[in-house]
């Protein structure tokens, strides 16, 4: 009797997860949409640029601390979002959570506090850092687009922790060249590069699989275009398609909050070998993806991966144990594997890029 409902159970979580599936709109491109995504830069922003916050910036969320220690950023979400786009959201959360000392918790009655709105025709944006009161993450989700994303919604939480983007840094011109012939005069604030003393990279080599960094076509005239080109050759099809944080991207942060602890190591803030690529022409903490010539410039190669995550972890975890995995992951003709590969301990193969070159 258990079983069967149990069963029930599952059935009505596959329909539900397909309805949500169904009515998914196509990905909004970050490095297309009109007016960028740091609300300072917008029209009638504010034209101050930062690789990252200063040391010690007012606009650090270090105004709230929890009971043991860890820095707070309160929250409420306004915009509607469905199952799936939740899960998305709070597992970018857990992810930040996991590698720092922030926090996020539902606001209680903090003055400032995080507003994660969901609103027609407004694409993906928020402010770099903690202004005072209200300050809008804004997702757009619906059936014609998306922002919710887990790489998005990363790349859009750094910058309400904290963080520019990678190809602003004053160092830049010894990494990538930007082409502003091939971009819309409009969008070359979007390029402008911080002069050193103005910029905090806290040390940190220059990362070109930083999920800050922007895409090779990044606001270009044309898709067909390079608005950024890299000086290693290899790293070309690289910006703008990884899927996740960097480990430089983490110790950004860590530094700018003094973490303690730091994608789970004792963090003293001094240099450490992330594996970016910076002043030396090799990463030394993990290997290079070998990307095949290219007569023409706008396709990724694509790389066989076989490592595999669930796609709706609450759920998985809470349906799945040691005891019941044989089977529960059997179910459906092993549909069960493809939703929640990790958990089943299966192993998943498919194609979408670089990206497990760069899962933090």
């Amino acid at each position: 009797m258990r079983r069967l409902l149990l069963v029930q159970v599952l059935l009505i979580g596959f329909v539900l997860i397909s309805l949500v599936q169904s009515k998914r709109g196509k990905r909004i491109d970050l490095y297309q949409q009109r007016g960028g995504d740091i609300l300072q830069i917008r029209p009638n922003g504010r034209q101050v640029m930062y690789n990252s916050l200063p040391r010690g910036s007012a606009f650090r969320w270090t105004k709230y601390r929890s009971a043991d220690g860890y820095y707070v950023i309160p929250y409420i979400t306004t915009g509607l979002f469905d199952l799936e786009e939740k899960m998305i959201i709070q597992n970018a959360m857990k992810k930040i959570e996991e590698n720092s000392c922030i926090r996020f918790r539902k606001r209680r009655f903090e003055p400032d506090y995080v507003d994660i709105q969901n609103q027609y025709y407004q694409g993906c944006f928020t402010s770099v850092g903690r202004l005072p009161g209200q300050n809008v993450l804004m997702l757009e989700a619906n059936k014609q687009a998306t922002c919710v994303e887990h790489d998005i919604v990363i790349h859009e939480m750094f910058h309400t922790i904290g963080l520019w983007h990678e190809h602003m840094r004053y160092d830049r011109d010894d990494f990538i060249k930007v082409h502003s012939e091939n971009i819309d005069p409009m969008y070359h604030s979007q390029f402008a590069k911080v002069p050193k003393g103005e910029s905090d990279t806290f040390g940190v080599k220059y990362d070109y699989r930083s999920v800050m960094h922007y895409a090779k076509n990044a606001f270009a005239r044309s898709t067909q275009l390079v608005s950024m080109e890299t000086l290693d050759k290899r790293f070309q099809n690289v910006i703008g398609k990884v899927k996740d944080a960097s480990p430089s991207d983490y110790r950004k942060i860590c530094t700018l909050y003094e973490c303690k602890v730091c994608r789970g190591d004792i963090f003293s803030g001094k240099a450490l070998d992330d594996g970016s690529q910076g002043s030396e022409q090799t990463p030394k903490a993990a290997p290079l993806p070998k990307i095949p010539k290219e007569p023409e410039m706008p396709l990724i190669p694509k790389v066989e991966r076989k490592t595999c995550e669930d796609k709706f972890s609450v759920f998985c975890q809470a349906t799945i144990g040691e005891r019941s995995r044989g089977f529960m992951c059997e179910m459906f003709n092993g549909s069960m594997k493809t939703w929640c590969c990790e958990s089943c301990g299966a192993e998943a193969s498919f194609s979408d890029g670089f990206d497990q070159y760069f899962a933090v």
